[in-house]
Order: C-alpha cells, then sequence, then structure tokens
C-alpha cells in the first residue's frame, strides 16, 4: 500500500494593473499579477498556520465516468482532452489511473477545481464552449455570491456535490486553463502524514472574488512573488517556497502563461527531497543535485547523516546544487548551481527567506 495520499493544487496568478508592455521592460520588476496564497487554520494537522495554494485530496468522485456525459452535452469529444497529456510516455505515478475511471490527466485537475473552489470560492467552470477554441486563460463563472457560500458548504461537506453542482449551474470545469507545473512527494521521514501533490498552474486576466472556507483556512491572500518571498511572517512548506522562488522570475502575467503552456507539454517529474543533517543546519537535496540518490526509496526512509561537517563545508564538494537549505537560525534558502532541469523547467531565483517560527523542526 501507499505510504501517502493523492492531492492536487493549483498556483493562481491574476493581473492586477494594466497590461505589461512586453517591448518596454522595466529595469526593476514591477510585477502586473499577484498569486493567491490560502493560510491553513491553525488547527490543521498538517503544515498548520502555513500559507499554500489551494487544493487538496483526490476523491472517487473526480474520476467518475460520468463526466464525460457532462462534457459531451458541451460538444467534447474523445479529441478534445488530448492537449492535457504531455509528449512523455514517462510519467509520475501519480498519473496511474485504474480501470473504468477517467485518466488521471482530467480526474487532477477536476480535484483542483474542485478544491479551489471548495476553499475559496473561485470557480474555474465555463457554460459555454465557443466555436471549439479552448482558452488557455482561467474565467471565474460569475454566481451570486449567496450561491457561492452555499455550494461551498455543500462540496465541502460531500465532494460528489461538485458534480451535483455543476449539472445544476449547466457549466464544465475548465481543464484547458489549468497547466501541468510540478509534482511533488512529501520526505520519507515524516510517519504521520504524505502527499504526492501534482500543482497545475493558471493564469487570470483579473482578482476575483474570493470567499475562503473559515473551517479549513484563517486567511486569504493575493500579493506579487517578490513580496511573497520577503515577508517574514507568511510560512510556507518547502514546496510552496520552491515553486514561487521559480515564478519570481517572471514579473509579465503573459511570459508566465506562455511558458507554463510550452512546460506542461513536456510533463513533470518527481521531487521527492531527501534530507541531509548537517552540523548548523538541515537541507533537503532534490533531483538533479550532485548529492542526490541516484535510485531513492519512495517508502523506506533515508537521511544523509553530514553531521560532521557545516553547510558551508557541504556546499563547496557540491558542483551541482538544486537543494533548499534550512539554517539553525530561522533562515530557509534556495540554492541552485550548474543545474539544468529536465522537465524543461526554469531554475528558481536563489532566495532567503527568514522566518519567525520555523516549519522545518521535525
Amino acid at each position: 500500500m501507499k505510504g501517502w495520499k493523492e492531492s492536487a493544487s493549483l498556483i493562481l496568478a491574476a493581473r492586477h494593473r494594466q497590461k505589461y508592455n512586453r517591448a518596454l521592460p522595466s529595469l526593476v520588476f514591477q510585477y502586473n499579477y499577484k498569486l493567491l496564497c490560502l493560510k491553513r487554520h491553525r488547527n490543521s494537522s498538517f503544515y498548520p498556520e502555513s500559507y499554500v495554494f489551494p487544493g487538496g485530496v483526490i476523491h472517487p468522485a473526480d474520476a467518475d465516468l460520468k463526466w464525460q456525459n457532462l462534457f459531451r452535452t458541451f460538444g467534447f469529444d474523445t479529441n478534445s482532452f488530448n492537449s492535457l497529456f504531455p509528449n512523455t510516455n514517462l510519467r509520475p505515478q501519480i498519473f496511474q489511473s485504474k480501470s473504468n475511471e477517467l485518466p488521471k490527466e482530467i480526474s487532477l485537475r477536476i480535484t483542483a477545481i474542485r478544491e479551489t473552489f471548495e476553499e475559496c470560492g473561485i470557480l474555474l467552470c465555463k457554460q459555454v464552449k465557443r466555436d471549439g477554441i479552448l482558452s488557455n486563460w482561467a474565467h471565474v463563472l460569475s454566481i451570486p455570491e449567496e450561491d457561492v457560500q452555499n455550494w461551498q458548504t455543500k462540496v465541502h461537506d460531500d465532494a460528489t456535490e461538485f458534480y451535483t453542482m455543476c449539472e445544476k449551474l449547466k457549466c464544465y470545469p475548465d481543464l484547458w486553463s489549468l497547466h501541468e507545473w510540478s509534482n511533488w512527494l512529501t520526505p520519507t521521514y515524516f510517519t504521520t502524514k504524505r502527499y504526492d501533490t501534482i500543482f497545475y498552474m493558471a493564469c487570470m486576466p483579473l482578482i476575483p472574488y474570493s470567499n475562503y472556507d473559515t473551517i479549513e483556512m484563517e486567511d486569504i491572500k493575493w500579493d506579487t512573488p517578490n513580496n511573497i518571498c520577503a515577508a517574514t511572517d507568511m510560512m510556507m512548506a518547502p514546496p510552496q517556497h520552491y515553486e514561487i522562488s521559480r515564478i519570481v522570475k517572471y514579473e509579465c502575467l503573459e511570459n508566465l502563461l506562455d511558458f507554463a503552456i510550452e512546460r506542461s507539454k513536456l510533463g513533470v517529474e518527481l521531487y521527492l527531497p531527501i534530507r541531509v543533517l548537517l552540523r548548523d543546519g538541515k537541507m533537503h537535496v532534490l533531483p538533479g543535485d550532485c548529492m542526490y540518490p541516484k535510485n531513492p526509496s519512495l517508502t523506506e526512509k533515508q537521511i544523509i547523516d553530514k553531521t560532521n561537517m557545516t553547510i558551508a563545508e557541504f556546499e563547496e564538494i557540491s558542483p551541482v546544487k538544486n537543494r533548499i537549505i534550512f539554517f539553525d537560525l530561522e533562515v530557509k534558502k534556495v540554492i541552485v548551481h550548474n543545474f539544468d532541469s529536465t522537465e524543461g523547467h526554469i531554475a528558481p531565483m536563489p532566495v532567503e527567506i527568514v522566518y519567525i517560527k520555523s516549519l522545518d523542526k521535525k
């Protein structure tokens, strides 16, 4: 049996100022978009009070074949879903589908859209398929605020209600606006809860109305990538921290979307962080790092003990780096050097964040 649950998460980026002029780039970062982050409830059993992207665990209802009937009513046939499948046969295990269910490339997107609606009231659905053209931009289906809150409660209590809602509202989940971004598996040293999570990217022309679920969340925050990276009061788990340090390289939303579309055609690689213990801190080495194990176990606890060395000494013997460092002084840093991604991804910026409270005390 797997020692983890499968989940889907959505990185939402929305324009917050006038359209960026690609012909006149600025000398300093002037982001024309913001990212959505939700603060987990303090009573959450996994990373309480941390800021995350909306998302959650898959439910059998997300893979129910009856979704095919719904999509057919809007004129979608089998070929309509081809663009959701990357041009590769090397797929992480999260995309292994079971018989009598939708392909994971479809069902995981439904999960991400359902969970995003449940957690913050943003409904990425459409009611009309226009001239066979599927937009790469994400748009929110506008419904009355009281209906949003009512359906959020129903979907929170019963995931099957999401399909019922789509039938009632005569809409379909806009799968084509979600672009494969990354895949992270919780490290093996976590003994209570682990998640295999696919992250999708969706870009929106406007910041939408939102209403966060007070049962699971304490706050909702829209901010630019650089501000999130510089914030000292926003605790984040390593995957979110790493992904935002990738996104921060793009100050133009249109460029971010173009990159996400092209990169998603290559699929994603599984990122399983391997912990390294050092004299003055800890580290997660990631695929591509010269210190990353060749065949790491997905289930057996694996920790590299280098407590006879400092972080600086370990860095000195590492010519190729793809890692996240946790100093004992509450500082987290992403380090990437001489590293080329096999999945066509952009390397993160070297980002350093000082936290009031550490998220990596285990």
